[in-house]
């Protein structure tokens, strides 16, 4: 491995060197793995809030004009609805939708529902 003057073979110097490259592209090919993946999560824990909120909103739909409003907690988060309008006459509700998820993780989305048949007239994404 040394010389008798101390200094190592240029040959295994420069094993040890790309030994050390591979090392590290594959360090930082794993991260890049890594917060994909956890971006793919949080945007399946977003839609599954999203569609927790948009069930509550179709099972209260006749009296969510009427009563206030409470914020559901789940294991993946907390979603929140707020009323923004109720239209008795055009037989609209307009709400809108936050989510929050565990990992810190909030967006917010509008929601227009027709009163009488519960289907989605709008889902807007406020940003």
């Amino acid at each position: 491995m040394k010389r008798e003057d101390g200094f190592i073979y240029p040959h295994v110097f420069a094993v040890i060197l790309l030994f050390l490259l591979i090392l590290g592209s594959m360090t930082i090919g794993f991260q890049k793995e890594l917060k994909s993946a956890e971006l793919a999560i949080s945007f399946y824990q977003k839609q599954q809030l999203f569609r927790l909120g948009l069930s509550e909103a179709a099972n209260k739909l006749n009296r969510i004009c009427d009563q206030p409003l409470s914020p559901i907690v789940t294991e993946e988060g907390r979603v929140t609805l707020k009323r923004i309008g109720c239209d008795d006459r055009k037989k609209l509700v307009r709400l809108l939708v936050n989510i929050e998820t565990k990992g810190g993780v909030t967006d917010e989305r509008e929601l227009e529902m027709n009163k009488e048949t519960g289907e989605i007239n709008q889902w807007i994404s406020t940003y």
